[in-house]
């Protein structure tokens, strides 16, 4: 009975308060001796951000250029504490002169940048080996745009049947030199619509494959595309074929042939037998099998893929 006596008083609100006394001045100790040991010098490895100083206007920086330095340095607690914790960190200037000679910096180089600007520290070492600086020139350059229609993506039995228009087809890029001159005399350019069945008619931004391609601005950044399409459709026609210089004796086998076209939807019921013309040629005889390969000789404008069923007809001569 002794032992929940004395739980029953240490839950009582006299016990709870004489806990939270107790609690505050463990607290209040705790703060002074944190406070207390950060008025010390201590060392320890820190990170320092850096800043490039070049001309900007004429450079670019072709990779990303370093963000911190790793350094140990020695200074007061609350000085790291601050640094750690990135509240008023000024960053190191690193002047560049000559930015297109210097593709690194090493860390033992660093302390003559060091000097004069780690105000609030001394500096034991640099822990960073290198930095590696990778800067350019600024450049334009004017370069072709182009469509490649063969990569258009077209609704099935839809064709292109106008010209491709682009505007404009010449655009100018700003960068660093070296990536301007990696690339081609000519951009080609995927339309981003599939299945395209109507005339098209679209504004589309000029997209530049290359690893670089963040680094550069485009004027304009995009293009005017414009091309007309129509739907075609498969037909044929049984059509006769015409003898050019046979003897009077000699008959064509077989004397008609069945031409297979593509043609407009639109077009497809204003085809005339008539427009078309197959001719067989004496002169084209071959003599040792008597065959003859005949050939168009005229047909309509509007139809396209034009192909013969029979490419050898046979000539047989009548005693």
């Amino acid at each position: 009975m002794s032992k929940l006596s004395e739980i029953a008083r240490a839950i009582k609100p006299e016990g709870a308060y004489r806990y939270r006394v107790i609690v505050l001045c463990f607290l209040a100790a705790s703060t002074f001796w944190f406070f207390n040991a950060l008025n010390e010098d201590y060392s320890a490895t820190v990170r320092y951000p850096l800043e490039f100083i070049y001309d900007f206007e004429k450079y670019v920086a072709v990779d990303e250029l370093p963000q911190d330095i790793q350094l140990n340095v020695s200074g007061l607690g609350w000085n790291l504490l601050r640094n750690n914790l990135g509240i008023k960190v000024t960053p190191i200037r690193v002047p560049l002169e000559n930015p297109l000679e210097i593709k690194k910096i090493s860390g033992s180089a660093m302390p003559v940048f060091l000097a004069d600007q780690l105000n609030e520290f001394d500096l034991n070492f640099v822990i960073t080996d290198t930095l590696n600086i990778h800067i350019d020139l600024r450049g334009d350059r004017l370069i072709n745009v182009a469509i490649d229609s063969s990569l258009i993506d077209l609704e099935n039995d839809y064709r292109i049947v106008s010209l491709l228009s682009i505007s404009p087809d010449t655009i100018r890029l700003y960068g660093p030199v070296d990536v301007l001159n990696e690339l081609p005399d000519t951009i080609a350019l995927n339309l981003p619509q599939r299945d395209i069945d109507e005339d098209y008619e679209e504004i589309i931004p000029v997209t530049i494959n290359h690893s670089k391609a963040g680094l550069l601005s485009r004027n304009p950044p995009t293009v005017a595309v414009g091309f007309t399409v129509s739907e075609f459709t498969k037909s044929s026609r049984l059509v006769g074929i015409s003898s050019v210089g046979f003897p009077e004796n000699s008959e064509l086998v077989p004397a008609d042939i069945t031409i297979n076209y593509v043609i407009p939807v639109e077009d497809a019921g204003n085809i005339d037998i008539n427009q078309f013309e197959i001719i067989a040629e004496y002169e084209k005889l071959n003599p040792s099998d008597s065959t003859v390969i005949p050939s168009l000789s005229r047909v309509p404008e509007t139809v396209i893929d034009v192909t013969l069923d029979s490419t050898v007809i046979k000539v047989v001569y009548n005693e």
